[in-house]
Parts: structure tokens; C-alpha cells; sequence
């Protein structure tokens, strides 16, 4: 592999935050080529093709030398791109580009994916149109934009055929839930954000969310009014799990007895660690009855050795934990694991949150940890890539415009957990980024 490759010529921020990016485009064009040529050499090292368009097109592992090659290429990639194209023609495409997610609003509404057959031959826009039921004529609008993104292709005049960026959707029901719950709620929800913080200026939680604000109901209260959007979020949120990353950052090894998995839902995140750390019980707790029904339901499929390690217990978690004893009859507590739990909520409800574990706190031993698997944003002058940047910034305006939420830098950590109470401290932060868990003690 060249030396540019290695330490990345537009990617010096990557390895030394000090330095600035490159802002030759001949300089970024040769890291752009180096680093192609290292991810295509990777690829025939391991015996696996080059990507292409084709539907049936594998995508490039997602191994940690890919991802980082991948990495300082888009980071170049964009560069470039904002440099030569500038900054009027770059701003105007994003002005328009509300035009390109109506266009996908509509594939997902009317079922374009599942109705495009996977064949070369294709398909007659009349007949997609029909199976759809809408016109012919703003049905091939439509499709014709989503091909500018490589997203369907036109074979023939009138005719379209799936592309790999297509065919995802059409084979991987839960991410094309996430698409259609991205372009329905959330799209719509997001073009209320201004209305709403016009309407409260100074408060924002789930009762000022601009989910509220254009679909009249909390996003809680709307997925109880309807159960079709509710099973189609969460298939949606169930794209891209991995227990098995979130096994691997954090010490599981260590503990000894019982976490209570705050929030859980219906215990598949339990139940995967289960699998991985025989040694640990795991108390599952969630206010919702329903997520309860879910998890005995995959209890009682589960292996009767993990499953017998696995309780479920209904709880608040604005309210303080039960009694040690409760608690503590599978043996004493390891931790207290929260996933996904915090970003959902605002500043306020959060430290209601954790000043509601004090208690249990206090009566555990010491320096039992919270557990908080969340995003942790990236502070000024951290050196990660704009694009994973922007990636994790699309999730914190996501979480404001469903609850009125957000993620957190380390130092909103700190802060909202001293002002819940003054001797919960952040210990550490295993892993980065996206990809992160956060564990709080109490100093006694």
C-alpha cells in the first residue's frame, strides 16, 4: 500500500487534528486513487470482486482496514467535489434536494421496490403505475430522478430495472421499513422543526417535538394510535443490529451476577449477551407491558440454559429501582445497562433517569456501573472525518425532530449526570463515536 493511502493525504486531521485538510485538488484526486487501489487490492486478496452497480453486486466488507480505507476515500471524495463544483451550484443542489426525498417518499409509499422485478428485462412504467395505483406519467417522474442516484435504472424507454442501491430495499424488509419510516414520519415531522421551535423557543422534549407539531400526537402516543407504523418502526430499528460489537466494547468479562437491563424492551440485546457471557444474568425491565409479551415469546424459543438466566420485570425507569432484594436474587448487581435509552429523551427527563438509579446506586457496591450504551458526539478539533461527523449529526437532529432529544459530546455526559447527582462521574468511554458505551459510577 502507498504512503498516502496509509496516512492519507486529505486525511493528515485523521491521525494529526492540528493539521488542515488538503485543498489541492490534484493532491486529493492522488489520494483518491491510492486509496481505491488499496481497497481493490484488499478485495483480490481476499478473493472477493470489485463492487459494482449490478444488483447482484456484494457490497466491500465492513472490516476495520476497509472501513478506514473507505473512510479517507470518501473523506477526499467530498472534498474534491465541494472544490470543484463550488459553493453556489453545491448550495442549490441542497436547496433542491427535498425534490429527490419526495421522489423517494413516493417509491416507498407506493411500493415501487417490491413491485420491480429482479430481471434484467425490467419492467413497463405503465404497469408499475397500475400495480401502484397512480399515473403513469408522475410515476416515471419518480422513477427518472431516483435513477440519477443509481437507485433504479431505465433499460429502455419506459422500462426500469433494479440496481444494487434498488434491490437492497426490495430484498431486506427491515431497511425498507426504515427507508419508508424515514420518508413518511420523519420527513414529514422535519419540515415542522422551524414551526415548532417558533412555538417554544426555549423548550424542547417530547411534548415540544416537531413530531408533535405535524402529526399531532407524541411519537409514543402516535405509535400506540397506530400499530401498523409501530411494527413498521420496529422493523426499522432492528436494521444493522450488532450485539456483537456492542460484546465487544465494553469489559462483560469482568462483572459478576446480575445486570439489569434498564429499558430493555423485550430482552434481545440481553438475551445476545447472554449467549456471549454464560456468567451473567440479566433482569430485563421495560414499561411497556407489550415489549414483555415480545420477550417471553423469545424466551421461550430461546435455549433453556440462556433463557433461565433471563427474567423480565415491568418498570418504570422514571421511577426508582424496586428493592435490593429484588434485584439481587439471581446474585448481587453487576451493572445497570441502558441502551439507547438517554438520546431519547431531553436534558430534563434524562436526569430524571438517572436520579431515579441513585437509590440502587447507593445500595449496590461500590463502583457498580451504569452501562450507557449511546452515541458519543465528537468535540471541536477531535479530527473525525466530516462525513462520520455529519452521519452522527443527522441522529441528533433526527432525536429533536422525533422527541424533542439529542445525543451527547463527553461533556454533556458529564454535565447532565452531575446535575442528576454530583457524585455520579463518567469513568470511561469505551469506543467512538456511534459505536460507544459510557460508564458512570458513584463516588460514595
Amino acid at each position: 500500500m502507498t504512503t498516502n493511502a496509509i496516512n492519507g493525504t486529505n486525511g493528515t486531521k485523521h491521525v494529526n487534528e492540528t493539521s488542515s485538510p488538503s485543498t489541492d485538488i490534484l493532491t486529493l484526486a492522488l489520494d483518491i486513487v491510492d486509496n481505491a487501489a488499496n481497497i481493490k487490492t484488499l478485495l483480490a486478496s481476499q478473493g472477493l470482486p470489485s463492487p459494482s452497480f449490478e444488483p447482484d453486486s456484494a457490497e466491500i466488507p465492513d472490516t476495520p482496514e476497509q472501513a478506514a480505507l473507505r473512510s479517507r476515500l470518501v473523506a477526499s471524495l467530498d472534498d474534491l467535489k465541494l472544490l470543484v463544483v463550488g459553493p453556489r451550484r453545491t448550495v442549490r443542489s441542497l436547496i433542491c434536494f427535498s425534490n429527490d426525498l419526495a421522489a423517494f417518499q413516493v417509491a416507498f409509499e407506493f411500493g415501487f421496490f417490491t413491485i420491480v422485478p429482479e430481471s434484467e428485462d425490467g419492467i413497463a412504467v405503465e404497469k408499475i403505475a397500475r400495480q401502484a395505483g397512480m399515473d403513469a406519467s408522475r410515476a416515471r417522474q419518480v422513477l427518472r430522478l431516483l435513477c440519477t442516484h443509481r437507485v433504479f435504472r431505465e433499460v429502455k424507454e419506459g422500462w426500469f430495472a433494479h440496481t444494487a442501491m434498488s434491490a437492497v430495499f426490495k430484498r431486506d424488509e427491515n431497511l425498507r421499513a426504515a427507508g419508508h419510516f424515514g420518508m413518511d414520519e420523519i420527513f414529514k415531522a422535519a419540515s415542522s422543526t422551524s414551526d415548532t421551535i417558533k412555538a417554544s423557543p426555549h423548550k424542547s422534549d417530547v411534548e415540544h417535538s416537531p413530531f408533535r407539531t405535524r402529526l399531532g400526537a407524541s411519537m409514543f402516543e402516535y405509535y400506540e394510535q397506530h400499530p401498523d407504523h409501530a411494527a413498521r418502526f420496529a422493523k426499522a430499528m432492528a436494521v444493522d443490529r450488532k450485539p456483537s460489537a456492542l460484546a465487544d466494547l465494553f469489559p462483560w468479562d469482568t462483572l459478576n451476577g446480575t445486570v439489569v437491563d434498564v429499558g430493555g424492551g423485550s430482552g434481545h440485546i440481553a438475551i445476545a449477551l447472554a449467549h456471549r457471557f454464560p456468567h451473567l444474568n440479566f433482569l430485563v425491565q421495560d414499561g411497556v407491558p407489550d415489549m414483555l409479551v415480545q420477550g417471553r415469546r423469545l424466551l421461550e424459543a430461546e435455549d433453556p440454559a440462556v433463557a433461565g438466566r433471563i427474567e423480565l420485570l415491568e418498570q418504570d425507569f422514571f421511577k426508582p429501582q424496586p428493592p435490593p432484594e429484588r434485584l439481587t436474587t439471581r446474585g448481587p448487581v453487576a451493572g445497570f445497562f441502558l441502551r439507547h435509552v438517554f438520546h431519547n429523551w431531553s436534558d430534563a427527563d434524562s436526569v430524571r433517569i438517572a436520579r431515579a438509579l441513585v437509590p440502587a446506586l447507593e445500595a449496590a457496591a461500590p463502583e457498580t456501573p451504569l452501562i450507557i450504551s449511546d452515541r458519543v458526539l465528537p468535540s471541536l478539533g477531535s479530527g473525525v472525518p466530516l462525513h462520520e461527523e455529519r452521519g452522527m449529526r443527522q441522529m441528533d437532529v433526527m432525536m429533536m425532530v422525533e422527541l424533542g432529544a439529542k445525543e451527547r459530546t463527553k461533556v454533556e455526559w458529564e454535565a447532565l449526570f452531575k446535575a442528576a447527582d454530583e457524585r455520579l462521574v463518567v469513568k470511561k468511554v469505551h469506543g467512538q463515536g456511534a459505536s460507544s458505551i459510557v460508564e458512570v459510577v458513584l463516588r460514595k
